[in-house]
């Protein structure tokens, strides 16, 4: 009986202290249309203490709200609703979701797929994963997505890399390690790329697959050789080579390296050296085959 009443009597508290934000909330609503009844919510600080040992079910119940709430706004037979839906207070209640709960991988996910790919602000979803970074420590889906927005959105190799290093080292999944490498090599940190390579495919299982982390570490090695020798002749010409071929004719190196994918080292407008390839195999000349 004693155990019952542990359960049941902060729940009860937890119910009472909600009363009067709900009553105002009440009449607020009366007064809005019936599909624009996503609600208001007190701050993080005072919903999360209010939830006492209910921290996760409030959560749930916050996000399935949000889920809801958008929901009613995507009807195909009324189109005018989407352009009403409340991006600001949708977001407030994903941050209240897992601020009260931060272990709540459904409001991550929701967040990533409204938030970047629905209206771009990825800024803004980035801020609550990295909630889930802090707590979700075994999950490789948070770093995922924040290396993911960093690369693929705005265009920050160098934080793109380090989130796709966290995944990488959460799984062990050598899809991860090709990402993270290739992040490093575009961020100009073609060193850290292959240091990082290289402590992946010595703590790799014999059941792992070693040979494209093997391949991408070749092309990468010659990267560096080739970064190497422009530098040297930026020092020794004070100004940087044109063609990849002037490295050979002031014998600053003896050979091109191999591309392991099968392409052509070059030197772009940028001074940076890049491959035909793009360092992934079946592409010649920068195309697809």
């Amino acid at each position: 009986m004693i155990s019952h009443l542990k359960i049941i009597i902060p729940f009860i508290i937890s119910v009472i202290m909600l009363i009067p934000v709900q009553k105002n909330v009440e009449k607020i609503m009366a007064i809005r249309p019936m599909e624009e009844k996503l609600g208001f919510l007190p701050s993080n600080e005072f919903m999360k203490g209010a939830s006492l040992n209910h921290k996760a079910a409030i959560s749930e119940w916050i996000f399935l709200k949000t889920m809801t709430y958008l929901g009613m706004k995507i009807d195909n037979d009324r189109p005018e609703l989407s352009k009403t839906i409340d991006y600001y207070r949708m977001y407030k209640f994903l941050d209240a979701s897992t601020y009260i709960d931060p272990y709540n991988i459904d409001a991550y996910y929701f967040t990533e797929a409204v938030f970047t790919w629905g209206i771009g602000r990825i800024k803004e979803a980035n801020y609550i994963l990295e909630r889930g970074i802090e707590y979700r420590t075994w999950d490789f889906y948070i770093p995922f997505f924040l290396g993911f927005n960093h690369f693929y959105f705005l265009k920050d190799f160098k934080n793109g890399a380090k989130y796709m290093e966290m995944a990488a080292r959460i799984t062990g999944d050598p899809l991860f390690t090709t990402l993270t490498s290739k992040l490093f090599y575009e961020a100009n940190e073609t060193s850290v790329a292959i240091g990082f390579l290289e402590m992946m495919i010595k703590n790799m299982t014999a059941g792992q697959l070693r040979e494209p982390l093997e391949i991408r570490l070749k092309a990468l090695k010659g990267i560096a050789y080739l970064e190497w020798a422009v530098n040297k002749y930026n020092e020794t010409y004070k100004k940087k080579p044109l063609d990849i071929n002037e490295l050979l004719q002031q014998k600053i190196i003896t050979a091109i390296p191999e591309d392991p994918y099968g392409g052509k080292f070059f030197i772009d407008k940028q001074g940076r050296i890049r491959t035909t390839s793009k360092l992934a195999l079946g592409v010649v000349n920068g195309n697809s085959i």
